[in-house]
């Protein structure tokens, strides 16, 4: 039996729009409780167990939702903890941000966290600085790189295979690259996010078989690409103000979110799914984990 790894970066969707967009801070919304519940209930009548990346500040708001998904038997990873790009931290602000997300995770849910995934995917060529940062804070492993070149993030040419890197000081972290498939020519992270909410799941289930022949398939969503209700009415003042170069992507944000829990139960039903950290176990028990000694001499803290 053939399986992949099912992850959900566990953010609340209009918290992010207001900071990102408007610069305007505020607290998460139980709206993230309500769509986590969501999945968590596709899982439990799947008995899929997955990978929860859940923010710092969504762990703090809401520290009963971390215990609940622990308490399930999923994995508890961090996304962070104010969902701030790597690429708008300096290497002592991530380190501080990294260790204080992972510290409150574990103590919220008794259990020790293996895994990050950096918000909007943006750990890079740039950024690869906060590699060694994550093995010398204590995680086991990294799944933040996309290894294609997409709008906002992506690394071209970055090994497809989960693979160890090694770093100065008897260091080690291990890469979990997101799941990609050649598409007209170009590859995509098409296993999930906006891919698996526009495209038709049939495009989603070919990519799933191919990418399956040569390696687990890293499935990732957001709890927000299930949210159908409507947005309070201060985000659409705020949207009234944009340009429409700058207001277009709001626009077509809500496009096909009401198809997306069917393709997740297609998805969850047809497929088997198992946690990330045990993937990696899978990779180990096998003698199969590889190490990228050519990529490690770029990963430095300067």
């Amino acid at each position: 039996m053939i399986h992949s790894a099912f992850s959900i970066d566990v953010e609340d969707g209009i918290n992010i729009i207001m900071k990102d967009i408007f610069n305007e801070n505020m607290i998460p919304t139980n709206r993230v409780v309500k769509n986590v519940n969501t999945i968590l209930e596709m899982l439990e009548a799947r008995k899929v167990k997955a990978t929860f990346f859940i923010l710092g500040e969504v762990a703090h708001a809401y520290p009963q939702l971390v215990k609940e998904v622990s308490k399930n038997g999923h994995e508890v990873g961090v996304h962070g903890y104010y969902h701030d790009q790597i690429f708008k931290l300096t290497p002592e602000k991530a380190k501080q941000d990294l260790d204080r997300a992972k510290k409150l995770i574990e103590d919220i849910s008794g259990e020790q966290v293996y895994g990050y995934r950096a918000p909007a995917f943006s750990v890079c060529e740039e950024t690869s600085w906060v590699l060694p940062i994550l093995a010398e804070l204590g995680y086991i492993y990294d799944s933040s790189i996309v290894p294609a070149k997409a709008r906002r993030y992506g690394w071209v040419d970055f090994e497809k295979d989960i693979h160890q890197l090694n770093f100065e000081g008897d260091l080690s972290l291990i890469e979990v690259p997101m799941s990609v498939y050649k598409l007209v020519s170009k590859d995509v992270p098409i296993c999930g996010g906006g891919y698996l909410r526009h495209l038709p799941y049939f495009m989603t289930k070919r990519a799933f078989k191919s990418i399956q022949k040569e390696r687990p398939v890293i499935v990732y969503m957001h709890p927000y690409e299930l949210d159908t209700e409507r947005y309070p009415d201060f985000f659409y003042k705020a949207k009234s103000t944009l340009n429409i170069k700058r207001r277009l992507p709001l626009e077509l944000f809500p496009l096909n979110k009401r198809t997306v829990k069917g393709k997740l139960e297609k998805l969850l039903t047809e497929f088997h799914f198992k946690p990330i950290i045990e993937i990696i176990n899978d990779y180990h028990e096998k003698g199969e984990l590889q190490v990228n000694e050519i990529l490690t001499e770029n990963y430095t803290t300067q």
